[in-house]
């Protein structure tokens, strides 16, 4: 049997059609082959008797879950009839067969059926790309937001650093006076000669253990930092450290990573409020990447170098940190939580200070007396 493979839909059928064939014969078209379809699809019993149609009442239409089907239908009395021909080689045979009259038609339909494709065949192109850039932005999400830190001008930056201090002030006891806060600035401006920002440094009264960076060159130690840094050079790391992370823009890298678009649409608009009020709060507990870490680690051993200032206290002071973490009753050492102490750190930092010469003298500061004061 020849004849165009189609699907039969009418009242008289099985929702799942008739499989059938059509024919031309002059101005008429012929439906025969008709049988009925099961379940599975298959054709197991015949239908009905051929079926003839004049080709002026056939209508053309398109449709389909993908919008790649050809509908003929028509009209008998009063009742829908149609067939679909989803093959699109058997459409194309369909309009070369077919008479003048309803050649027409189909090469109409045939065409919406190509401009549908054309508009699926670019979104799902469009989803393509997006999905990949999707991938890509999570794959590579580190370094997009680095540079994205690295647009922030300056003078945005040191506004979103000082909103932060003023939002951080109202709620925390910081202080410029006193004898500690004098060591840590004569210790941080050695190590900051030649920057291009004016650093702030503070000293935070808290029983944690912990230092950190503000957008902008602002560096807040705590109390207990200093207490429990058994030298001056101790301290001295601390900060080289704390320096990188301001130098290299790592925490406003962390507060974009940590926010995404939203903050990168405040800085865009230059929006400061939006993003110091998420995170003025958390400026102590914003932890960096393993990388990050990394990088002021051997940038501070940089700074404490250039500035003549012994490298075996970053050291010293880590391993401190990860015996004093462990003698503790479970609760982690704030530096620890957002510094982790991990021994290949360690390790990395004991390797760098081998391979660095430094003509280093001890700092020539009385830290008893830097630790007396803080008792007072």
């Amino acid at each position: 049997m020849t004849g165009i493979e189609a699907t039969l839909y009418s009242p008289e059928l099985p929702t799942r059609g008739a499989s059938c064939r059509l024919n031309f014969e002059g101005s008429i078209l012929h439906i025969d082959g008709i049988e009925l379809l099961d379940e599975s699809g298959y054709a197991p019993s015949k239908a009905t008797e051929a079926i003839e149609i004049p080709v002026h009442e056939i209508v053309v239409s398109t449709g389909g879950f993908h919008d790649d089907m050809l509908f003929l239908g028509w009209l008998y009395h009063n009742i829908q009839y149609s067939v679909v021909i989803s093959d699109q080689q058997a459409q194309l045979t369909l309009a070369d067969t077919a008479p003048t009259e309803l050649a027409l038609k189909l090469n109409r339909g045939r065409g919406e059926l190509r401009y549908h494709q054309k508009k699926w065949n670019a979104v799902l192109a469009s989803l393509g790309v997006f999905a990949v850039a999707i991938l890509f932005a999570w794959w590579q999400s580190d370094s997009i937001t680095a540079w994205l830190a690295t647009k922030v001008s300056q003078r945005t930056e040191e506004r979103i650093g000082n909103a932060m201090l003023t939002q951080l002030q109202s709620s925390s006891e910081l202080t410029q006076q006193g004898l500690a806060v004098d060591t840590v600035k004569e210790i941080g401006d050695r190590l900051t000669q030649g920057s291009r920002y004016h650093y702030q440094w503070y000293v935070q009264t808290s029983s944690d253990v912990n230092a950190f960076a503000i957008p902008g060159g602002i560096v807040v130690v705590n109390s207990a930092l200093i207490e429990k840094a058994s030298t001056a050079e101790e301290l001295a790391a601390v900060l080289a450290h704390e320096v990188q992370h301001v130098e290299y823009r790592h925490t406003l890298h962390q507060m974009i990573h940590s926010a995404g678009w939203a903050a990168v649409l405040a800085i865009t608009l230059g929006d400061v409020s939006a993003i110091t009020g998420i995170f003025a709060h958390q400026l102590g507990n914003l932890r960096h990447s393993r990388k990050l870490e990394g990088d002021a680690d051997a940038e501070g051993l940089k700074a404490l170098a250039e500035a003549h200032i012994p490298l075996d206290g970053m050291l010293s002071f880590m391993k401190f940190l990860q015996t004093e973490d462990d003698e503790t009753d479970g609760t982690p050492i704030a530096l620890l939580k957002t510094h982790p102490a991990t021994s290949e750190r360690v390790a990395n930092i004991e390797r760098l200070i081998g391979t660095m010469a430094c003509d280093c003298q001890p700092l020539t500061l009385d830290w008893p007396a830097v630790h007396a004061s803080l008792e007072k």
